[in-house]
């Protein structure tokens, strides 16, 4: 397998790993928006796990090199998880408050 090979495999790889990582936050996205409707918001047992299944996100997407080689559209993903996951522990903050 020569370089071009290996970084388009490691590429690939990494897609699929961003892909994971995006199912996972709107997976979370929906427990918090089914919890505000139905208000589990306030049960210091579910606030505590969410809170630290967003933590953990947190670390493994900014722990995320970012995609080299010409890999734009990883790099944007990568961008964009950074920033959603941001803006998604806002949201909950707020909804706890709220709650």
């Amino acid at each position: 397998m020569n370089i071009v090979e290996r970084q388009e495999k490691l590429a690939a790889l990494t897609k699929e790993f961003i892909e994971g990582i995006e199912e996972a936050i709107k997976t979370l996205e929906d427990e918090i928006k089914e919890a505000s409707d139905v208000e589990h918001a306030g049960h210091e047992e579910w606030e505590k796990s969410i809170e630290g299944y967003i933590d953990e996100l947190h670390n493994i997407i900014f722990s995320l090199p970012e995609p080299r080689y010409g890999h734009e559209e990883l790099h944007q993903k990568v961008k964009a998880l950074r920033k959603k996951i941001k803006d998604l522990y806002a949201d909950f903050r707020n909804m706890i408050k709220k709650g």
